[in-house]
Order: structure tokens, then C-alpha cells, then sequence
């Protein structure tokens, strides 16, 4: 399988599906990463690219690069202003109750882990954990629903408001609904593709130079059984109600 697919090339900007395990950018790890990989396999992308976001190294799903200054600062500048739209699906060890709402957390970064820590103001986790007293936290928002479930597994469609991170994440760990495959913020068990189970599916954001609203979306990895499962509930399912398979 290859590490990514591409989904839009124009003169401005590159849209890719990351569907390999690896970072966006170079980190101490020392991996190879998408950008780099991306440059040395495109020549149209040789001169400059430069990615306007991430997502997180073991999770899959599209990412935007810009193929120069003026469309990177403009791609940036949409991020920060909210008028990039992106829908993720992630499947959760755990049933989300209610099936669908609105979550509202305080979000701080432990950089020595490499994680965030998401609470609730006022809660316990607040009160008692020294990380978190007297440290200036940021507000993080998503919005999700309940597209589907299994006997053991539950697929939500969430859509962060904020750009926080590891947001999705830490927010539905705080919720108790880690994300399978997700380790570090309390899933069961690894997954052995070495993905979360947390796939960037689409996306809507204005182009940075015609100003046209693109809309785009990123199939699934092919190479875990749950990913077919929900990729071929999704072309049908309804509006509002959850479905159910066993």
C-alpha cells in the first residue's frame, strides 16, 4: 500500500491522503516524513512546499501543502480563521452517550509526553492533578455523532471547531471513549498496522488563490478489516440516525 494518494495538485496548492503511519514533518525521531517524501517524489513540488496543518503521525487522512509563500500564508490564515471545515471518523472502544452533541473542554499540552490532557473546569481531574493547577489551558470544541456500531466497536463522525493538540483524541478520552488502536490516551490495545483508528476524511476550505470553496475526500486505508466496514456504510447512511451491524 502506498504511504499516501493524492487528491488535488494545481499550480498553489497539493492535497494528500496520508494513509501510512508517519509524521507530516520531520521530528527527533529521524523517520522519514510525508513532506520530504512528497518533495523528492514530485518535481512540481521541488521548489516549495511547505504543509498549512498537521495530523497526528499514527493517524491517517487528508493534508493540505502549499507550493508557495503567498498560498501558504493565505492556507494559514484560513486555519486560524475558521474557514477550513474538516471531518474526521474514528471508531471508539466505547458507546458515546449521547449519540450525538457537542464537547467543550479545558486543553493543556504536556510536551514531555507528547500528549494533551483535556478536562472539564471545575472536575476532578482539575482539582487533583499537579500538571494542570495554575497553568493557563486553552479551550477546545468539537462536535460528534454516531454514524454506526458493531458489537464492539462505535464509528463518529466528530468535527473539531478548535485546532488543538491531539484534540479529537484527548477530548474523547476524557469522555472514556478512547480511540481503538490509541494507546496513549487509553485504548486496550495497539492496532497491527500501527494506526489509530482516527482517519481525516474530508475537508472544505476556501482555494488561496481563486478563492473557490474545494471539497474533498480521503478514502479509508484498505489494509484494516473496521476501515471496509465503515467505508461501505457510509455511502448510504442516513442523516440523523445511527445504524447497527453485528
Amino acid at each position: 500500500m502506498n504511504p499516501y494518494e493524492i487528491l488535488h495538485e494545481d499550480e498553489d496548492i497539493l492535497v494528500v491522503n496520508k494513509i501510512a503511519p508517519l509524521p507530516v514533518l520531520k521530528d527527533k525521531s529521524g523517520d522519514e516524513d510525508l513532506q520530504s517524501m512528497l518533495r523528492r517524489d514530485l518535481p512540481s513540488c521541488a521548489p516549495f512546499l511547505e504543509a498549512a496543518h498537521r495530523i497526528d503521525r499514527r493517524t491517517s487522512g487528508i493534508v493540505v501543502f502549499a507550493k508557495n509563500p503567498v498560498a501558504l500564508k493565505t492556507l494559514e490564515e484560513g486555519f486560524r480563521g475558521r474557514k477550513v471545515h474538516k471531518t474526521y471518523i474514528a471508531c471508539l472502544e466505547k458507546e458515546p452517550v449521547p449519540g450525538e452533541g457537542f464537547l467543550t473542554h479545558n486543553i493543556l499540552s504536556d510536551p514531555r509526553r507528547n500528549m494533551s490532557v483535556a478536562y472539564i473546569p471545575g472536575s476532578a481531574p482539575e482539582r487533583e492533578n499537579p500538571r494542570i493547577k495554575g497553568q493557563n489551558a486553552v479551550v477546545a470544541e468539537l462536535s460528534y455523532r454516531l454514524l454506526m456500531k458493531t458489537d464492539r466497536y462505535f464509528f463518529v463522525e466528530a468535527k473539531p471547531l478548535t485546532g488543538r493538540h491531539h484534540q479529537i483524541r484527548a477530548q474523547f478520552s476524557a469522555m472514556g471513549w478512547p480511540i481503538k488502536g490509541d494507546l496513549k490516551y487509553g485504548a486496550r490495545r495497539s492496532s497491527s498496522s500501527g494506526r489509530i483508528m482516527l482517519h481525516g476524511r474530508r475537508i472544505e476550505f476556501p482555494h488561496p488563490a481563486t478563492g473557490e470553496i474545494l471539497t474533498l475526500t480521503a478514502d479509508f486505508p484498505t489494509d484494516e478489516t473496521l476501515w471496509k466496514v465503515i467505508a461501505d456504510f457510509l455511502p448510504g447512511h442516513g442523516s440523523s440516525a445511527a445504524g447497527k451491524i453485528n
